[in-house]
């Protein structure tokens, strides 16, 4: 049971007294519900989780070309809030703006938006008191490539300090993006002492002229931010599970990894999937089916656990009809297919 211990309360239910009708919410399944809270008449989409805490109150960071009106994509902060009613189990979500009441996340969004498009945010929990670590995708130089942004933040009156990294990986002139972090023993969104050390790390790159998705191991010993900066070469190596057409905007989450393909078989054009660790490999991914996929595209999902819910949330931005405009940002609940006792 020591995983279900490290679980991340994700998404709080707001109400815990002795009065409270039922002690265990679900995230309806099947049931894809608009952000309407988060999303613009633009574009918002590739989201990642910074809530370490047991707290209703998450910090949800996506990016989004609203500020630019439709041009380039900046990274994004709200915090966001779920609430689920006693009388109709009716879940409601609420959110609001975290760069004017945190400024460690306000000032690390400073020092790294820019110009140029900034997509598929990742957070890591750091050992180090008062450093906080971002993986992101920017595409100054025509490319796409993977940075790591390194902030310290000092006291009131000392400020902070921030430094970016470009992380090399295949080091082509090729697109990387979408790096995430998975091992027997590391759950993402935890704190650092109960999420433990990553094994590997995933992202997708066209090296290839499509997308594939790719695995680097981290050596045993080394911390995942000390792999990132080590500008040695690295041992990485296609996943079995890709396909001829774009296998893209992996997330792992345990065991189970979420990505985004338009592999034959699926309802048109990127359609959500999942697969689980198998041994040394991944089983066949199955397409989440129509309940959840749609004709147009479904991009980046990303899964988590809550102790109090008794299925996953799995949030992902799509440009079907009906939403705000462009791609909005929905959730659903999904099932624990699997989970390691």
């Amino acid at each position: 049971m020591k995983n279900l211990l490290k679980l991340l309360p994700v998404l709080a239910l707001l109400a815990c007294d002795e009065n409270y009708p039922y002690r265990i919410g679900t995230f309806p399944e099947g049931q894809v519900t608009n952000l309407d809270q988060l999303n613009s008449e633009f574009d918002e989409m590739n989201s990642n989780y910074v809530s370490p805490y047991f707290t209703a109150n998450l910090n949800f960071v996506f990016s989004s070309n609203a500020t630019s009106k439709g041009q380039d994509f900046n990274l994004d902060a709200r915090q966001l809030i779920f609430n689920q009613s006693k009388e109709t189990f009716e879940i409601t979500h609420s959110a609001a703006s975290v760069l004017g009441q945190n400024h460690v996340m306000r000032n690390q969004l400073f020092e790294i938006n820019t110009d140029c498009d900034e997509r598929g945010p990742y957070s890591i929990a750091s050992d180090i008191q008062n450093f906080h670590f971002m993986l992101y995708s920017q595409d100054c130089d025509g490319i796409s490539k993977i940075l790591l942004n390194e902030f310290e933040s000092k006291s009131q009156f000392e400020g902070y300090r921030a430094e970016n990294f470009q992380v090399r990986l295949l080091g082509q002139n090729s697109n990387e993006m979408y790096p995430s972090f998975y091992g027997e023993k590391f759950l993402k969104g935890a704190d650092f002492v109960s999420q433990g050390n990553p094994e590997k790390l995933l992202f997708s790159s066209d090296l290839d002229g499509v997308f594939n998705i790719y695995e680097a191991d981290i050596p045993s010993g080394k911390k995942g931010v000390e792999f990132l900066k080590d500008r040695a070469e690295k041992d990485i190596k296609k996943l079995s599970i890709n396909t001829s057409s774009n296998d893209h905007m992996p997330f792992v989450y345990g065991d189970m990894l979420v990505f985004s393909s338009d592999r034959q078989g699926g309802l048109g054009g990127y359609d959500l999937y999942y697969s689980f660790k198998m041994g040394e490999g991944w089983s066949e991914p199955v397409n989440f089916g129509p309940s959840i996929n749609s004709p147009q595209d479904e991009y980046r999902p990303v899964v988590s656990d809550h102790p109090e819910f008794s299925n996953r949330v799995m949030i992902f931005s799509s440009n079907r009809p009906g939403g705000l405009g462009g791609f909005d940002l929905y959730y659903v609940g999904v099932p624990r297919f699997y989970l390691r006792l």
